[in-house]
């Protein structure tokens, strides 16, 4: 057996065949071998291991939250690095994990993530901007990517969780996602406690993944509120109030 590299992440609220068909592109990575695949199943639903793969499958007695989730399957990863990824991300590129791991991980321990693009091509807004009224407002009437946050530039940005790169043992010191954001805004956080933590928050700019959004808090009102509450819970918090002041 290979060296464990690192694991990957992924947690199905009811999306077996989203997880099936990433699943299906993990199989084809250069160095699989190395990956310990963790698959979170949140809710009871029909699912088989797939060959080929390192597994562990977890199956909750009770829904938990994305953070919640993540956390609990950080306890049981190997390797030098954890890779959050969400079920609705394909991955083309069968060397993605291979370059992955050829670059530095050490250097300033940073949060990283690929860029992030629509089954169109098209770049996805997933290098954003403080968490802001104001952007929230601007964001909404300019979805282009590339117009929030300049991923070269010093001021502080942020990464969508839709698949986030980290050093296992930066993660469990900052003791990972905050649970008390059941859904969304947690990767704000993490992203700010990181950086002002010292550590480095980066998109990598010549690896991408495919992400098919499934962006239930626009049809939803359950996903609606859990959206709100953590808006609120961010505003409130002392992260985001060091952000806004520069003091990272």
């Amino acid at each position: 057996m290979h060296p464990v590299q690192g694991t990957i992440s992924i947690v199905s609220h009811g999306h077996g065949p989203l997880v099936v068909n990433l699943l299906q592109d993990l199989v084809r990575q250069r160095e699989i071998e190395r990956w310990l695949v963790i698959v979170t199943l949140n809710i009871p639903e029909p699912f088989e291991p797939v060959p080929g793969l390192r597994m562990t499958v977890i199956h909750n007695n009770a829904p938990k939250g994305f953070g919640a989730n993540h956390n609990a399957a950080s306890v049981k990863a190997e390797g030098a690095l954890y890779a959050i990824v969400n079920p609705d991300i394909r991955v083309e590129n069968d060397r993605f994990l291979q370059r992955l791991g050829m670059l530095d991980w050490e250097d300033g321990m940073p949060l990283r993530a690929p860029v992030v693009v629509a089954p169109s091509g098209a770049e996805e807004d997933s290098v954003r901007r403080n968490l802001s009224i104001p952007n929230l407002f601007a964001r909404r009437h300019r979805r282009s990517s590339g117009w929030e946050a300049d991923p070269a530039a010093s001021e502080f940005f942020w990464l969508a969780g839709m698949f986030l790169i980290a050093p296992i043992v930066r993660f469990r010191a900052l003791s990972g996602f905050d649970d008390r954001f059941r859904l969304y805004c947690e990767d704000y956080d993490l992203c700010a406690r990181w950086r002002i933590a010292g550590g480095r928050v980066e998109l990598i700019r010549d690896l991408r993944v495919i992400h098919d959004a499934r962006r239930d808090s626009h049809r939803s009102m359950r996903h609606l509120r859990w959206h709100m509450a953590s808006l609120l819970r961010v505003w409130r918090s002392a992260p985001f109030w060091r952000i806004v002041a520069g003091r990272y």
